[in-house]
């Protein structure tokens, strides 16, 4: 199924990255939206395996910049909806047969907020080795500008390997990738229904939210091919299915 144009598709592959604006129809992204509103409501319920806040340094935990890992696990239908199906074929046409849907999670930055999504590569992350590549889908609930934390990128980027990255002071291991300018970088607003895709190479950032709504984002990982997985990311998700398993059979989510 062909999603996005040719062009479109070189383009992500030169750059690294790629804004489609028109990806779903707005019904689509409420769908979605009100899965992921479920979950942050329950926020403090959720298995502690599920959840972290990036900029929790003080104060309550979840309130700051809440995370949720695996909402299509913690919420399945978010797996049937039209935004997951769409995305699932536009990494298939980028990405080639044998693309493999891997981790979603959820961001979501509060009215007002300054936490700043640093620069940094997804790979640095994932140093396995394996002769993989990834597509990661940034898909905001609504429109979304600089203002309100949209996605940035450094073009090319992906191109130069793996970059060397600092580790980020008071933000629980995260990592900064060294030198980069925000001169080179090139923001990628969004309306209701577009989506922000990168490479796993491609230098990233997210800026603050200093807008007046709520900035949420589903954020799906997709890998080639399949057969690259590593033992340890085996376990882990065993492990996590394990930790979450008393939660998921609460039948609170469809």
């Amino acid at each position: 199924m062909r999603i996005i144009g040719e062009r479109q598709r070189r383009s992500l592959l030169a750059d690294g990255y790629l804004g489609v604006a028109d990806l779903f129809s707005p019904a689509e992204v409420a769908e979605v939206a009100a899965h992921l509103d479920g979950l942050f409501d329950r926020f403090g319920d959720l298995p502690p395996a599920s959840v972290l806040d990036l900029g929790a340094t003080d104060g309550e935990f979840g309130t700051q910049v809440p995370e949720i890992l695996y909402p299509s696990v913690l919420s399945p239908s978010l797996r049937r909806t039209a935004v997951f199906q769409r995305t699932k074929a536009l990494a298939k046409q980028v990405l080639g047969v044998g693309t493999w849907f891997r981790f979603d999670h959820s961001i979501r930055k509060p009215p007002g907020c300054g936490f700043e999504t640093v620069w940094h590569q997804d790979r640095v992350h994932k140093r396995t080795g394996l002769p993989e590549r990834r597509l990661t889908i940034w898909i905001p609930t609504g429109p979304v500008t600089a203002a309100d934390g949209c996605m940035r990128y450094v073009p090319r980027s992906h191109l130069n390997g793996v970059l060397p990255h600092e580790p980020v002071p008071d933000r629980r291991g995260a990592l900064r990738t060294v030198g980069v300018a925000d001169s080179d970088a090139v923001d990628v607003p969004l309306p209701a229904g577009g989506a922000a895709l990168h490479l796993f190479e491609t230098v990233h950032s997210a800026h603050p939210n200093r807008g007046n709504s709520t900035r949420t984002a589903w954020i799906l990982q997709f890998t080639h091919p399949r057969t690259v997985l590593p033992t340890a990311t085996l376990l882990h998700r065993a492990i996590y299915f394990g930790q979450t398993r008393p939660w998921r059979t609460k039948g609170v989510t469809p």
